[in-house]
């Protein structure tokens, strides 16, 4: 991630200083060279970060926890999908972007978290699908 950001800082004055002015006006690649290998690195960063993350709260992090802060999560999307497309106000537009771009943001990297799993209780037995079919429709409750 480190050297794709430094790849493409010292890119573009590269590519400057070695084209010429015809090959930067035809080939457009020679712009999107820079742009590609920041792009990659943001984007391996975040995934560093959601792996990093989900390693530390993996089972961590309670079931009780986690819906409600899933569920506020959803809610700020949908907060911020009326606030982007509401007709009156461009301040309620901005903020609504900034709440949706949060929003998502934070449910990709909360998606990636498992919750701590419930403890089962030792008296309850595990029923298979075949002890129910063998036991007949008349002792089902």
């Amino acid at each position: 991630m480190v050297v794709l950001l430094i790849l493409g800082y010292f890119a573009g004055p590269f590519i400057q200083w070695q084209a010429t002015e015809e090959q930067l006006s035809k080939n457009v690649l020679l712009h999107a060279i820079p742009f590609i290998l920041i792009f990659v690195a943001i984007i391996l960063g975040f995934i560093s970060l959601i792996w990093l993350l989900a390693s530390v709260l993996n089972n961590i992090v309670s079931v009780e926890f986690h819906r409600p802060v899933e569920a506020i999560l959803i809610g700020g999307i949908a907060l911020g999908i009326v606030g982007m497309f509401q007709p009156w106000s461009f301040a309620a537009y901005r903020i609504g972007f900034h709440v949706l771009l949060a929003s998502t943001v934070g449910f990709i990297v909360w998606s990636h978290i498992v919750p701590k799993k419930l403890r089962r209780r030792k008296d309850v037995s595990d029923v298979s699908v075949s002890d129910i079919a063998s036991r007949g429709t008349d002792q089902l409750p």
